[in-house]
């Protein structure tokens, strides 16, 4: 049976084994026996604005190693990790901490618009422009980032190309000035003459590379859709296709009346205005029978609702060019007085006479 100790080396920072075991001869005597020492390494120094890693440690010994890192806004300088060594000193020496920052970057054919210099701080932004002539590449704004760096990259100037003169287009025309070349940025815009409508882009730009942003437009005849009412027909314009300012007027069948306007003219935008009538069922009225199609010389009578009175002509007669003569009637309200309060007022009249007559 024997102990085990560790024993210190006065006046060192040497540790010791020691094992305590008695003698084989002399089993009265014990005998103290001791190993080599192990050394120890004293806490890792501190540095600024930093720290070691394994701070909860009370014992290092040799070969153990710590890492150190810096606080925000600071960057590390020298050696992240030191290693206790087995002379009990920490190696190499502890890294610093230094403030991050970032040196002020010149772009050629440019100029910065804002920020201080010449060295900036984490978080601190600058921003570019070009020369006349030329194009950034790149972000107009950049912010100094850890370990001294600028996000995004520092932009680029480069040379912009000139543009040759925008195309010309049939029946349409453009607001450029006769140049031989039209620097970067330039916008131009095209119209198309009367009954043409315009179909592309009617605003286009030179860009940095020398070309026009988009295509040149063209400059098609004005088509309006084929324009068609329900419960109705057209009576003039009748065409195979329609252009620019031709007319259409229109008519409602018998036992409807239209909301809108009778007549209406194709838009350069390939469009009906007034928009195209609605034909609505009469109200406060009816027919003597409404058919799905009606011929030449076919009558149709009307008459209005109690309390209404008939607009127009009670009867209208399909023509050999298929419009109603007269025109469709329309029921308004009645504006007669009513009976009863006129009733009322002459018995009241008569009741006053005879009072008169009974006192004389």
């Amino acid at each position: 049976m024997y102990i085990c100790l560790t024993a210190v080396v006065l006046g060192t920072n040497q540790h010791k084994h020691v094992a305590i075991f008695p003698s084989g001869d002399q089993p009265n005597q014990l005998i103290l026996s001791s190993f080599p020492a192990v050394l120890r390494c004293v806490s890792p120094p501190a540095i600024a604005n930093g720290k070691p890693s394994s701070q909860d440690l009370a014992v290092f010994t040799s070969g153990m190693s710590v890492n150190y890192s810096c606080e925000p806004g600071y960057s590390l300088t020298g050696q992240a990790s030191i290693y206790c060594t087995a002379s009990g000193t920490w190696s190499p020496a502890p890294p610093r901490c230094a403030g991050v920052l970032c040196i002020a970057p010149e772009i050629e054919n440019g100029r910065k618009v804002d920020g201080r210099g010449p060295l900036y701080r984490l978080g601190d932004t600058l921003r570019f422009e070009c020369d006349p002539g030329y194009t950034l590449n790149g972000s107009h704004q950049i912010q100094c980032r850890d370990e001294g760096t600028w996000d995004p990259p520092v932009p680029v100037c480069t040379q912009a190309l000139p543009c040759p003169p925008p195309p010309v287009i049939v029946k349409g025309k453009h607001n450029a000035k006769p140049l031989a070349a039209f620097p970067s940025g330039t916008y131009v815009n095209y119209s198309c003459e009367p009954g043409y409508a315009l179909h592309g882009e009617a605003s286009v730009y030179c860009t940095t590379s020398g070309t026009w942003s988009h295509p040149s437009p063209l400059c098609e005849e004005v088509r309006c859709p084929d324009p068609q009412i329900q419960n109705g027909r057209r009576v003039s314009g009748d065409r195979h296709f329609y252009s620019y300012k031709d007319n259409v007027t229109f008519e409602c069948d018998p036992g409807y009346t239209m909301k809108g306007h009778s007549l209406s003219q194709c838009q350069t935008d390939d469009t009906w205005d007034p928009p195209l009538p609605v034909c609505e069922p009469v109200e406060n009225g009816r027919t003597n029978g409404v058919q799905t199609a009606y011929r030449p010389r076919d009558v149709v009578v009307f008459e209005c609702d109690p309390g209404y009175t008939l607009s127009g002509s009670p009867e209208t007669q399909c023509q050999d060019d298929g419009r109603w003569d007269p025109p469709v009637p329309v029921c308004e309200r009645s504006k007669s007085i009513p009976v009863f309060p006129m009733l009322l007022s002459i018995v009241s009249g008569l009741f006053h006479s005879s009072k008169m007559s009974l006192k004389n």
